[in-house]
Order: structure tokens, then sequence, then C-alpha cells
């Protein structure tokens, strides 16, 4: 594993798929697993045909040659009006690139050639290389959806810095090499990665490689979570599907209130009991004053991810809640990663339906940092809003 890759799988925390999960009043959240799930990774040789924009000389040599049955040089150029040698030179590039073929003096366009007149578009067969993912329960191909934003791992465990661990999980399903020319011959191929101008394509390299996923067990359901999906992997969850009853009987249930009155007792708060909320999650009610001065602003409402478990940080006081909500949403604004005025306001949404307060709208934000005299949130909003 890479440093690299080691650092892309960090900035995907446990925390955010449970914050995700335990705002859904319906979802009931039980316990969440990090795993590392089989993949297939196969490199392949691949012949595509490319489109490009013709030349214009051989466009319309091209086309002589075709409609008007020109077949040879010395014809060719007695109509175009040119010197033998400069057809000469046209008719060979045009047999590189496999659109003319000769049978002595005698010229013919090849199918690729005939295609690329009919259509206007002058068709090259590239030679290229690229990798195919086939996930290791079923030996299907992975979506493409599935490819962009997605960490894979050479390793059998990785630990994150809030001390998640993400456990191995081997599947049943060997590579089966004609998984590849079954792919290929498939009319969606380019759903799963393929190009659609794809002539032909041999495997050359077949490792396994390990997809890190969050699986949260919840009261009626099971979900699945990887980086590149924003939402729930419902393609995984159906891979997966005959799979997690093993997976999850594999990882012995822990005893939240023993984790969390460990974690309590380790950061000062023996007096402080965790607490089962109605939709089942544990919380953690502080005292306000530990905000911010123990915990950051973004920790209050967020949630602590131990050993499966998870706990809530809260207190009870609805204004230090509401002042989080715009704590949190000016830090993000600060940073950049909320690109518009509709993204804040949605922002602003989820972190009061979280924290259980009215929503504030993006106005009192810019309010609120002129009463702080926030000036670096100021600028941030201008170019935003």
């Amino acid at each position: 594993m890479t440093a690299q890759t080691r650092k892309a799988a960090a900035h995907w925390p446990a925390t955010r798929i449970v914050e995700r999960v335990a705002t859904d009043p319906a979802a009931r959240p039980i316990r969440l697993l990090a795993l590392l799930l089989p993949v297939w990774a196969v490199e392949i040789e691949a012949t595509v045909t490319e489109a490009q924009p013709y030349e214009v000389f051989d466009r319309y040599l091209s086309r002589a040659i075709s409609e008007a049955e020109l077949r040879n040089v010395s014809t060719l150029a007695d109509f175009f009006g040119m010197e033998p040698a400069l057809v000469e030179r046209g008719v060979r590039y045009l047999a590189t690139i496999g659109h003319v073929q000769r049978s002595g003096d005698a010229l013919s366009l090849t199918s690729l050639g005939a295609r690329s007149v009919t259509e206007g578009l002058r068709y090259v067969l590239k030679e290229d290389r690229q990798w195919l993912y086939f996930d290791g329960f079923t030996g299907k191909p992975l979506p493409r959806s599935h490819y962009s934003g997605t960490v894979w791992l050479d390793a059998d465990e990785l630990k994150l810095a809030d001390g998640t661990i993400f456990h191995l999980i081997n599947g049943p399903a060997p590579f089966r090499s004609q998984a590849v020319d079954e792919l290929a011959r498939r009319a969606d191929r380019e759903d799963f990665n393929l190009p659609a101008g794809l002539t032909a394509a041999k495997p050359r390299e077949v490792h396994k490689q390990w997809l890190p996923a969050y699986v949260m067990e919840c009261e009626s359901t099971v979900l699945v979570f990887v980086k590149a999906i924003d939402g729930p992997d419902e393609y995984l969850a159906r891979v997966l599907a005959p799979y997690l009853r093993d997976i999850l009987a594999g990882e012995l249930p822990v005893d939240p209130r023993e984790v969390w009155r460990t974690w309590l007792d380790g950061v000062g708060f023996a007096d402080v009991t965790p607490q089962v909320t109605a939709n089942g999650m544990w919380r953690a009610v502080l005292p306000a004053s530990v905000f911010p001065s123990r915990f950051a602003w973004s920790k209050l409402g967020s949630f602590e991810v131990r050993r499966q478990t998870f706990l809530q940080l809260w207190c009870d006081d609805p204004a230090m809640r509401r002042r989080a909500v715009l704590e949190r949403a000016g830090a993000m604004v600060r940073a950049g990663s909320l690109p518009g005025i509709g993204e804040l306001a949605g922002r602003l949404a989820d972190l009061a339906a979280q924290l259980e307060v009215t929503t504030p709208d993006p106005l009192e934000l810019r309010k609120y940092a002129k009463s702080r005299n926030d000036d670096i949130l100021l600028v941030a909003l201008s170019r935003i809003e």
C-alpha cells in the first residue's frame, strides 16, 4: 500500500457514515463494521476504435476511391490535378491507419475505411491498456461508478487515525479468464468501464486487491458504503446479501455500554452516563462549557466510533447546539468545501436536523460572522453569495 493510498483512505472516516445514517430516524443503526472486500484487478490489452475528425485531403482521397471508383494512384493524381508522389504519400498514410488496402496497383477501402467514409469520421484502431475490476464474491464486473474516487488496497488490514481497523473478508469466486470476453461482448459494457469502440480485449495481469467498505447493521436492514458512491451502495448490498449473515456473525458483538464507559472515564467524564436515544443511538450528554474548550464545535452533535459502536456527543442547551450549527457551517465555508449558497443552505439544514434545532439561513450565518468580527468568513461568504 502506498503512502498516497493510505492518505486517501484516511480521509474517509467512519464518523461520516455514522452521521449520515444516524440522522435518519427510521434507520435505527446498531453497529458499524469496517471491512476489506475482495476484488479481482485485471489489467487488459484493449483495441479500441477511436473516432477522429478527417484531414481534408484524407477524406476526399477516400471518397474518390470509394465513390468515384478511382482505384490507382495515377488516375487519382489526374483527378485531383496533383503530383503522383503527393497522392502516393496520402495513400500510404491511409494504408498505415488501416483504411486502404493494395493488390498490386489496385486500391480499395477496408471495412474500417468504408465505415469512415460513410459516417464522415476517421476511425482509427488504438492499442491501450486499462484496469478492470470484478468482485470477489460473484466474479461479476464492478460498475463504472465504482472506479472514480475509489481506494484500492493491497494490504490485508488498514488502521485509520481514529482507530478504525478494516478487516479482510475473503470471497469464494475465483477469477475466470473468460469474464473479460463476456464483458467485452455486452452491449452495456460502457456501464462497466469498457469503451463502446472496443474491438478486442485480452487479460495481461490479474491480482487480488481489497476495497474498503463500511457495513452498517440497522434494525431492519444492512447498508453498505464505499468511498466512490455518495450514499448507500445498492449494487454491493445486492452482491453481499447472501454472505452478510455469515459476515456479521463472524464479527463478535461488543457491549456499547462497556466501550463508552471506558472511553468517558478516559477523557475525564466519570460522572457522565451514556444514554440510549429513542432511535437506539448511544449519546453522552456533556456540560455546555466543554464546547469548545475541551471539544471542538465540530464534535458537538458528531460521533465517536470505537469497536463497531458509536457515541454522539451532546449538550442539553439548544442555544449552544444552534451556535454549533453556525460554527460548523462557517468552518466549511472558510475551507471552501461549500461552493455555492445552495450548498450552504443544504448543509445548514442537515446540521440543524442532526443537532435538533431550528434551521438558520445563510443570512443568519453572515450576521453571526459580523458579530464575531470574523473577516475571513465574511470574505468567504461574499464569494459564494
